[in-house]
């Protein structure tokens, strides 16, 4: 009798132990979510045309003046203003936004002297121009050739000197000497050929014309004693180099 009841006690135990066993969970760790490697959002930049870039050019030649006009000696004046035959040279440098368009900035020199004023006497009057111009140029490259005709032309202004060693007035021998100089508005057009001697490198042959505003000098003592001319007007033959970036 007592075997019997400590096996039933023992059997108790076992389903006791077995029932615990089957109820308990054990935890099972999560998986981790899968992680993508995601490529950076694409990058925006501009890219320059074949053809883009910076530039530099030269150009000189004989210049030739149209004939002007003496407007103040002193006072109101007249007559006419023959020049000799100068020279011009130019620099300039820019940016060309493609093989059609560029846009610079030019600096040079334009230089003559004044051969005659009726009722006047010169002695070595020479007379200067020194222009700083923002230009614009259009090209156009003909296909299948190393040949580009260009036109452009620009604005801006001009350091106009006049330098006479001596010049006076006939009548009543009023003189001036020494050099004078006034800053005026000007402007240009030009046009031509250039030919493409390598990819960054071209030489050309052009015709510019260059005109400014009336230009005023004061000669000391006070009261000034004011010499004006009518603008000048300028055509020029010019041979250029052209070299890109």
């Amino acid at each position: 009798m007592k075997k019997a009841f400590h096996l039933i006690i023992a059997n108790s135990l076992i389903n006791i132990g077995a029932a615990s066993a089957q109820q308990y969970v054990y935890p099972v760790p999560a998986t981790p979510p899968p992680v993508y490697n995601t490529p950076p959002p694409p990058g925006y930049f501009y890219v320059l045309p074949p053809d883009a870039g910076p530039y530099a050019s030269f150009d000189a030649g004989p210049t030739f003046y149209q004939d002007g006009g003496l407007k103040i000696f002193g006072g109101p004046a007249s007559g006419s203003v023959h020049y000799n035959a100068g020279a011009s040279g130019d620099a300039s440098i820019g940016f060309a936004f493609n093989k059609y368009v560029a846009t610079g900035v030019e600096f040079g020199i334009n230089t003559t002297s004044i051969n005659s004023i009726p009722g006047y006497s010169l002695s070595d009057a020479q007379f200067y121009n020194i222009p700083f111009l923002a230009t614009v140029t259009f090209t156009y490259p003909v296909p299948h050739s190393f040949v580009t005709p260009y036109i452009g032309g620009g604005v801006g202004g001009s350091d106009s000197v006049f330098d006479p060693s001596r010049m006076y007035n006939i009548n009543n021998q009023y003189f001036v000497t020494g050099a004078e100089d006034d800053v005026v508005f000007a402007w240009e057009a030009y046009a031509g050929l250039r030919f493409q001697l390598t990819p960054n490198m071209t030489l050309g042959i052009g015709y510019k014309y260059f005109g400014t505003g009336d230009p005023n000098f004061s000669y000391p003592p006070a009261p000034n004693f004011n010499v004006s001319f009518r603008g000048v007007e300028t055509h020029s033959i010019l041979a250029s180099f052209t070299w890109r970036f």
